[in-house]
């Protein structure tokens, strides 16, 4: 029995070394606070949280390198870099992400000072995600996501779903040896299909049974937008079709069309998504997540959020937290 014991311990030991590990690095004292964080995966992707406040204005630099596919998410004070012998510079905003290759050059950036800066990022080595697209997409597909991805910079809207996968991607702790890591690179997996799908409008692509004209296209899109970043307060259908210039039956028969979903099971989607990431990742009670997703009952909340998950509100935190 001894024997046993001890070959349980030493498999249990050799699981723990074996798990992914965090990295943390804490912003100096004497230039604000904050800390930069990172995991690396079995397949080298690398996620990166960044949380920095600086007392003053803090100028860095560095080649960004042409291995890696970069996604970066701005979650708070937006931040703007330059790209050395290029004359235009890029923009994120608070609840705006990008999507690049590294180019192999000098950038240049200014935190300013005295300003909270929240960011995801994931490095996805470009041999890796070639290899993804090879597996899983058809040669056409493949050519339209290397050529939009591969030779510039696109900028989507943070969704209720990502940062529901932001939430969970923590929980890669709760799992010791190779299943901390499977279950790290399914999250971000996850993300990247996801992410995929918001960058190339694959449901676009795909829609035959409908035509969309090009300003339409733009028109959904942008309502699209609109009811992610005001989620809580979405506008009415007539109210969204004013705000992008269409008549009410182009916006919902488009918004269908494009993105397979009426808008308002699309808001119903999304305020879910929403609410299970802050169930997870925020000290907010059930009643005050309930009105953050724009529920005024938490009655209407729980019962909705019962059919889609299985479990109330209540039951699906407590769980997180067991764990």
């Amino acid at each position: 029995m001894d024997s046993v014991n001890q070959n349980l311990n030493t498999l249990y030991i050799e699981m723990l070394s074996n798990s992914p590990k965090t990295v943390t690095i804490n912003i100096p004292e004497d230039m604000g606070k904050g800390r930069i964080s990172q995991v690396v995966t079995k397949q080298g992707a690398v996620f990166s949280d960044w949380e920095m406040n600086y007392y003053s204005d803090m100028n860095v630099q560095g080649i960004n390198s042409q291995e890696y596919i970069q996604m970066m998410f701005c979650l708070n004070e937006g931040v703007s870099w330059n790209i050395a012998n290029d004359r235009q510079g890029v923009h994120i905003s608070k609840g705006e992400s990008c999507i690049y290759r590294g180019h192999g050059k000098m950038e240049y950036l200014c935190y300013l000072g005295k300003r909270d800066f929240v960011f995801k990022n994931v490095k996805i080595p470009v041999e890796y995600f070639l290899r993804i697209l090879r597996d899983y997409f058809e040669p056409c597909e493949t050519e339209m996501y290397e050529k939009k991805l591969l030779d510039g910079i696109s900028k989507v809207s943070i969704t209720p779903y990502m940062e529901h996968i932001f939430a969970e991607l923590k929980d890669f702790t709760q799992y010791c040896g190779g299943l901390g890591y499977l279950f790290l690179e399914s999250k971000i997996l996850e993300l990247l299909s996801v992410y995929l799908s918001e960058v190339l409008e694959l449901n676009i692509l795909a829609t035959g049974q409908v035509y969309v004209s090009r300003s339409e296209r733009d028109s959904i899109i942008e309502a699209k937008r609109i009811i992610d970043t005001q989620l809580a307060y979405a506008p009415t259908c007539s109210e969204l079709a004013g705000m992008v210039h269409l008549s009410t039956t182009k916006l919902t028969k488009g918004f269908s069309a494009m993105f397979g979903n009426s808008i308002h099971a699309y808001i119903i989607e999304q305020r879910l998504e929403k609410a299970a990431g802050l169930l997870l990742d925020s000290d907010l009670n059930i009643t005050e997540v309930s009105v953050a997703v724009g529920y005024s009952k938490p009655s209407n909340f729980a019962a909705a959020f019962k059919k889609k998950y299985g479990i109330i509100p209540k039951q699906y935190k407590e769980q997180k937290s067991i764990k």
